[in-house]
């Protein structure tokens, strides 16, 4: 079943006035699942560090909600839809558990969320970008929180067709992620103008990406999308680099683990959407310095959302006065999600879909690079209501029966 532990918030407990050891045992702890990709191609963007961003969230949350003690589990679901399905069903009927977060790549998510709606149970979506979680696959327990294909697409995508770039070309994962990346960033692109002159379809955890880039170097596009993430978005951009690939390089999912794997020589330039960076306001930069000091690197946007979501959660849990799935997630959508909530403008649509403000950030040179961290310029800023999908537009089931 891959990797499965505890990460116990055990230090917690002794400092919240419980008596023995003996005696926090004796009260059921509330469990909160992170299922992700610990050690594969994704482990940097979600992997330990959602583990450690969940882990804040209780801990800044009190460390016990209704009265009982938070307790984190983690497993490695190793982007395998299968291992997740198997993972959540039994954290569902064995380990008592009462959501769960991340859930890895986006059929991994899926998979999860599926377990979770049969069971009546929360998902917190915070690394799966594909539409159906809150589109035709949408659980009334679900939400999520990370950003979506469509959101990606259309934040990029006017940028750089404003810009000139009106001939695209894409390197995509052949992958659900992958698919969902590019079908959203096609439609974006002929919205606006632009025309997609092919694409060029690779295995996830490819290593050699000569063949494709010969592609996308003869098929005269302005710009060349990298529908991929982690480790294969940054082996094709460092790649792109030794190939001299002509016009503008766009990744359309990275961040700053990313950003800060590849190196500003190798990533200078490129562009890409972003909810989250560290140096946005004093709040991002507080947190981002707290989670930097514990996991060696900066966060990123999924893990940002981790926080976000597992902190909107539990306040949830707290204001409905129980664990109980349906009644949780209505005081969630309820709820206004804070400005301290580490990413901006954000609130919940009926269908689950978290929508929040995009930006369009730039990664600098190694000149313009200040000091570590200091990795790129946000250059644009687009309100939630123009980049993400509307709820009419929306293919929810659970919708049409209102």
């Amino acid at each position: 079943m891959g990797s499965l532990r505890r990460l116990a918030l055990g230090a917690i407990v002794a400092t919240l006035g419980w008596p023995t050891l003996a005696a926090a045992q004796d009260v059921k702890p509330f469990r909160i699942g992170v299922s992700n990709d610990q050690s594969g191609p994704y482990a940097d963007q979600g992997g330990p560090g959602s583990v450690l961003a969940a882990k804040m969230a209780a801990e800044d949350f009190g460390g016990k909600v209704l009265g009982r003690p938070i307790e984190i589990l983690v497993a490695d679901n190793q982007n395998k839809p299968d291992i997740a399905g198997q993972i959540a069903r039994r954290w569902f009927d064995v380990d008592g558990v009462s959501a769960i977060t991340d859930g890895g790549s986006s059929a991994s998510g899926l998979a999860a969320q599926a377990a979770a709606a049969e069971r009546k149970k929360v998902t917190l979506i915070t690394a799966g970008t594909a539409p159906d979680f809150s589109g035709k696959l949408c659980s009334p327990y679900g939400t999520q929180w990370a950003t979506s294909s469509y959101a990606l697409a259309n934040t990029v995508v006017k940028d750089l067709v404003r810009d000139g770039g009106k001939k695209w070309f894409f390197l995509t994962t052949d992958f659900v992620f992958g698919h969902a990346l590019e079908a959203e960033t096609s439609k974006a692109i002929k919205a606006a103008g632009g025309t997609v002159l092919g694409s060029a379809k690779h295995p996830i955890n490819t290593q050699d990406f000569s063949s494709y880039l010969l592609q996308a170097q003869g098929s005269g596009a302005d710009v060349v999308a990298i529908a991929a993430g982690g480790s294969d978005m940054i082996t094709a951009v460092k790649q792109a680099k030794e190939y001299q690939i002509p016009g503008k390089l766009v990744a359309l999912y990275v961040s700053q683990p990313e950003v800060d794997a590849m190196g500003l020589d190798a990533a200078q330039g490129l562009r890409f959407a972003t909810p989250f960076y560290w140096d946005l306001n004093d709040t991002t930069r507080a947190w981002s310095k707290r989670f930097q000091e514990r996991h060696g690197k900066m966060p990123s946007m999924i893990h940002a959302n981790t926080y976000a979501a597992v902190t909107h959660y539990l306040k949830a849990v707290q204001a409905a006065g129980e664990d109980d799935a349906a009644k949780v997630i209505a005081k969630m959508k309820a709820t206004p999600i804070g400005q301290d909530a580490l990413i901006q403008n954000a609130s919940i649509l009926e269908n689950g879909r978290v929508i929040m403000d995009m930006y369009v950030a730039k990664v600098k040179s190694p000149k313009q690079s200040k000091f570590p961290g200091d990795s790129f310029d946000i250059v644009a800023t687009l309100p939630a209501a123009e980049v993400f999908e509307g709820i009419a537009a929306s293919d929810c089931p659970l919708l049409k029966k209102q």
